[in-house]
């Protein structure tokens, strides 16, 4: 027997049917976990209070911060300067900024009215806005949205991508808002450096043409003070990058997207209210599931199937929510607790034919969560279910009644309808599933020093590639050999791991314009793989 959660208001309806693993009483389980999630919510009271819980015991990774996500959208300001209505006044004044450039107001000083806005941002900055626009207009939302000005977004350091952006747009008619907390995120500030040089090869005013999210008196906030920058808004410190959408993260795409960010953040807010209730309560419901279900059978993963096509970016924002938020190595306290919860998935009933074959009858690693939409905008006839909905909801219902008899549990979450209000609540509902998760792991979900790691490390290949870039040009007739040949010609030590890697990037890239400028049309360069020994045999000559 499932167990409901039903809120008549807003009709959220949510089933856990998590029998297959936890048996038959799961309001046992509930009981046994009250003290588990009275202390969750004493965490979420400490953080609504604004307290320091951002903190591990392991100094090098504790952020020691507050974090107020959750503030940003509620009734009471119990932070000064953070509440519903302070997030709805900043909302506004972003809403008449978009309008004025979008209807030509706001114009550059050659006279031109804007055509094309660029979001540059990577994660939680990229993710969230993404994600939202997709869910109010679908895939092909500048085409299909009606909006005056084109949206485009850029997130990895991805030359080609980028080229293909700013090839198809109006440069000189156009504005990139830079995303970042910080200004220094490698990918986010590689971006950000590259259209800004755009702009001055253009002779463009280059202030006319960028804006900003950052915090203040960041670097980003610095650059866009020294270049003049059409518009800064600045967020919170405390706000994480992957809980950041109901900042101005969030509201900066939502305005110039014409979508109705003050319903969304009501959404958020009415879920907190229901997450926050100490008896009945979603999220509590849920991670209560979750949890019970990793101390009897383990860590499942988890799979997310949106039975709506517009919703088809949701499982991969919630990817980064979850699993930032939860693979940690150290509880709070600082003892070694390898943590997570494995995300991934996508739009049902499309996955049907890529996954669900081994989620119905292949290894029992996971559990599933499925998400529909009662009430639907449009619909066409279909014979064999009497209309398209009509089939969409089959293939729902079809598929819990196999899961049901292939024994997999699953959870299903039943909104009334796609509208910005209802993506507010889908959101908030998990951001506290996360902390409810957190609380009983003993972890601090709001941290994330291992996307760190890789990043510093990134560090030390540059370092590598620029010092074999200036080997190279100093070369005098030919050099060949192997990694270790070559790099011991150029005055290397030792060998790092990312050698081979670059001198073949060097090879397939010489002649590609910018990327190696200093070589292209000076060293000729070329490799043959040595099938014997697995390693690229690379030949250097002037």
């Amino acid at each position: 027997m499932a167990t409901t959660y039903y809120d008549e208001k807003s009709g959220f309806r949510m089933q856990i049917h998590f029998e297959p693993t936890l048996g038959d009483n799961f309001e046992a389980i509930v009981n046994e976990y009250k003290p588990k999630v009275a202390q969750a919510l004493e965490l979420i009271k400490r953080m609504e209070n604004g307290e320091i819980v951002n903190h591990t015991e392991v100094k090098e990774e504790s952020e020691d911060r507050m974090v107020d996500h959750y503030n940003l959208r509620m009734e009471k300001e119990l932070v000064k300067g953070k509440s519903l209505a302070h997030t709805l006044a900043m909302w506004e004044e972003a809403k008449k900024f978009a309008e004025d450039v979008m209807t030509g107001v706001i114009k550059t000083s050659a006279g031109k009215k804007y055509e094309s806005i660029i979001f540059n941002g990577i994660g939680g900055s990229y993710l969230g806005p993404l994600m939202l626009i997709i869910a109010k207009y679908g895939m092909d939302f500048n085409t299909t949205a009606g909006l005056p000005m084109k949206i485009y977004f850029i997130s990895n350091t991805d030359s080609d991508m980028f080229h293909q952006i700013t090839s198809n747009i109006n440069v000189d008619a156009s504005i990139m808002v830079h995303l970042s907390k910080s200004g220094s995120t490698s990918e986010t500030a590689g971006n950000t450096q590259t259209w800004m040089k755009l702009c001055r090869d253009r002779n463009l005013v280059l202030g006319e043409h960028n804006a900003a999210v950052t915090i203040k008196d960041s670097l980003l906030d610095k650059i866009a003070h020294e270049n003049k920058f059409i518009r800064t808004w600045h967020m919170e410190i405390d706000t994480g990058g992957r809980t950041s959408v109901c900042s101005a993260i969030g509201f900066v795409p939502y305005a110039f997207a014409r979508c109705d960010f003050g319903e969304f953040i009501k959404g958020m807010s009415y879920m907190d209210t229901l997450t926050r209730a100490e008896g009945e309560n979603p999220a509590a419901l849920l991670a209560t599931a979750i949890d019970a279900n990793n101390h009897k059978v383990g860590h499942r993963n988890m799979i997310v199937l949106c039975y709506n096509e517009f919703m088809r970016e949701y499982a991969h924002y919630l990817q980064q929510l979850y699993m930032e938020s939860l693979g940690k190595q150290y509880k709070v306290d600082g003892t070694e607790a390898r943590q997570g919860q494995t995300v991934f998935g996508g739009v049902g009933t499309g996955e049907q034919h890529s996954f669900m074959q081994q989620v119905q009858k292949g290894i029992a690693d996971n559990f599933v969560r499925m998400i529909y939409f009662e009430k639907r905008e449009h619909d066409y006839v279909n014979e064999q279910a009497g209309s398209m909905g009509r089939q969409l909801l089959a293939f729902l219902m079809g598929t819990q009644k196999a899961l049901i008899q292939n024994k997999r549990s699953f959870a299903t979450s039943t909104f009334r309808e796609r509208n910005e209000f209802t993506f507010g609540m889908m959101i908030a509902l998990e951001e506290r599933v996360v902390t409810f998760l957190a609380s009983f792991f003993g972890i601090n979900a709001y941290d994330q020093p291992g996307v760190q790691d890789g990043k510093k490390a990134a560090t030390g290949v540059n370092a590598t590639s620029k010092k074999i870039v200036a080997g190279l040009e100093k070369i005098e007739g030919k050099l060949s050999g192997y990694t270790e040949d070559i790099l011991k010609a150029l005055g290397f030590e030792d060998v790092p791991y990312e050698a081979e890697d670059v001198l073949n990037d060097i090879v397939k890239n010489i002649n590609v314009e910018e990327s190696y400028p200093t070589l292209k049309g000076v060293i000729k360069a070329d490799n043959h793989w040595c099938s014997k020994c697995k390693h690229y045999y690379f030949d250097f000559s002037k």
